[in-house]
């Protein structure tokens, strides 16, 4: 049993000497992040307003319509804390257009995610279902 020991901890030592992770079984679950990266992510989010839609039919933007925002190392999620309870999706530019994801409700007042890993340096809009404005606060 001793010998098993000194063997695991000779390979565990050579693994990081030479800067080579050991991986580990399965999956890594998303609450396996840590609290703070999801708070630091968070923390100090810059606040914003949608631009409202023009009719029944048109839903409200942000940024504005014909605009778009890009994702920074900050976040790898974009995520939201809205004044009201509201639906949300997010497009991402595709070669030469934009797909959208599927519709999301987002609670008021507490932080929800309107698209997760997303890479950095991609270009994205919001639509929010409704003519008016949506507001609160935004990170990604």
């Amino acid at each position: 049993m001793q010998k098993l020991k000194i063997a695991s901890l000779a390979a565990s030592a050579l693994l990081l000497g030479s800067g080579i992770t050991a991986a580990t079984a399965g999956p890594a679950a998303a609450s396996d992040t840590p609290i703070s990266a999801a708070r630091d992510c968070t923390q100090n989010a810059p606040r914003f307003t949608s631009w409202p839609g023009t009719g029944p039919n048109d839903p409200a933007f942000w940024p504005a319509r014909g605009t778009y925002a890009t994702t920074t190392p900050r976040c790898k999620d974009i995520n939201l804390k809205l004044d009201s309870r509201r639906e949300v999706r997010t497009c991402f530019k595709r070669g030469a257009g934009w797909n959208c994801n599927g519709w999301r409700w987002l609670a008021a007042d507490r932080w929800g995610l309107a698209a997760d890993n997303v890479l950095d340096g991609t270009k994205f809009f919001l639509q929010f279902k409704g003519t008016s404005r949506a507001a609160g606060l935004i990170d990604y």
